[in-house]
C-alpha cells in the first residue's frame, strides 16, 4: 500500500515538473535567445557603429537570407564586417555577405584569415631562399 501511494505521488510530480517546463520553457529560451541579440546588436555597434535592431536583407538571394543573424558565432561576425568591408563601404552590406559565407563554413573568416597567414609566410620564404 505504502509503495502503491508513493508511485501515485512519484507519477504526479513528474506530471508538475513536466507540465512547468513545457510552460516556462518556451519563455525563457525566448528571454535567453533576446539576450544573445542584445549581446550581437551591442557587440555590432561598438566595433562598427551600425545598428542591427532594424536588419533586413538588401541583397535577395543570399544563403542567409531570413535567418537569425544569432545562429552565427559572433567573433565570426565581428571578423567578417571588417573583412567585407575590403569590397564594399556599406557596413550592412558587409554584413550580409558575412553572413551568406557563415552560412556555408561557420568558420569561414578563421579559414581565410589562417589561408592569409599561410600564402604571406610562403611569400615571406621566397624572398629570403638564396638564388642559385
Amino acid at each position: 500500500m505504502r509503495y502503491d501511494r508513493f508511485l501515485r505521488r512519484l507519477v504526479f510530480a513528474c506530471g508538475v515538473l513536466i507540465t512547468l517546463s513545457l510552460l516556462l520553457g518556451p519563455g525563457m529560451a525566448g528571454a535567453q535567445a533576446a539576450n544573445k541579440y542584445e549581446t550581437y546588436r551591442a557587440a555590432i555597434k561598438k566595433d562598427f557603429g551600425i545598428d542591427i535592431k532594424d536588419y533586413k536583407d538588401q541583397l535577395k538571394g543570399g544563403k542567409s537570407d531570413g535567418k537569425d543573424i544569432t545562429k552565427y558565432d559572433l567573433k565570426q561576425i565581428l571578423m567578417g564586417i571588417k573583412i567585407e568591408q575590403e569590397h564594399t563601404s556599406n557596413k550592412i552590406i558587409a554584413l550580409e555577405i558575412t553572413m551568406d559565407h557563415l552560412e556555408k563554413f561557420p568558420d569561414y573568416y578563421t579559414r581565410l584569415q589562417d589561408m592569409e597567414e599561410d600564402a604571406e609566410d610562403e611569400m615571406e620564404d621566397l624572398k629570403v631562399k638564396p638564388k642559385k
